[in-house]
């Protein structure tokens, strides 16, 4: 059986996470340039940005193709007054008492090609969520679409479709700077080591120095033009750590 590394304070994602993992992600994404650049109704239709974080981090904790892990904190009940997203009341999620364990973060990753993990990594306990359909409406459909052409064109361009891909790593910003997101990058780094295998990721400005303290090293840029929509137009950095166990300083 391949190795992984130890989850430390990480667990595998379960079933029931999935409305406060949403909830996790439109908090710590609005801070992202991507996130004004796909979602620029937000304020408008926040219902839907909770919608279509729950949905895809659904599809990822499915999926054997997919590692979802989370880091647990104590609860804070003023969460949302340090965001700026619109998190809804009635978003589905029971709320919790103060100082109870609950969801502060999480990391999707998506395996390589043959992975000897697919399908292991995984904890279906509990029930789905039932999640409606998502109309879409905070969205700018065409940018949504055109990012994941731009992201995939850039890993082809780099010869990185062997790699496996950090997909989306966040942690609620009330509970920034407390090494979440640090623990939360690393694990993933840590069995791309085990296996020998590349990995990368598409990293913000923000996230940028975190990645390359972890050994990565930027490959390319992914650029999406300003338009009339949105002049300023988005970017991120490709990064790629290369498999081999970090030099000891």
């Amino acid at each position: 059986m391949a190795p992984v590394p130890p989850l430390g304070t990480l667990r595998i994602a379960r079933p029931t996470d999935v409305l406060r993992i949403g909830i996790v992600a439109a908090a710590g994404f609005r801070y992202s340039p991507l996130f004004k650049w796909e979602r620029p109704h937000h304020e408008d239709f926040p219902d839907d940005t909770l919608l279509s974080y729950s949905a895809q981090f659904l599809s990822a904790v499915k999926s054997d193709d997919f590692v979802v892990l989370v880091q647990e904190d104590a609860y804070l009940p003023d969460e949302n007054d340090k965001t700026s997203a619109i998190i809804p009341d009635n978003n589905g999620w029971g709320v919790p008492k103060a100082g109870d364990q609950v969801v502060v973060g999480v990391v999707s990753v998506k395996l390589q090609p043959g992975s000897a993990h697919k399908g292991r990594l995984k904890d279906h306990q509990g029930s789905y969520p039932d999640l409606p359909s998502n109309p879409g409406r905070d969205l700018n459909r065409r940018h949504y679409g055109d990012w994941g052409t731009l992201a995939g064109d850039a890993r082809k361009r780099n010869n990185l479709e062997g790699d496996s891909i950090v997909g989306m790593l966040v942690v609620h910003p009330a509970y920034w700077r407390q090494g979440h997101g640090t623990r939360l990058a690393t694990w993933p780094r840590d069995l791309s080591v085990l296996g020998g295998i590349p990995q990368c990721v598409s990293s913000a400005t923000m996230s940028q120095p975190l990645f390359l303290s972890l050994g990565y090293r930027q490959v390319d840029s992914i650029t999406a033009d300003g338009d009339e929509d949105d002049p300023e137009g988005v970017s991120t950095a490709l990064m790629e750590f290369d498999g081999a166990a970090p030099k000891k300083v």
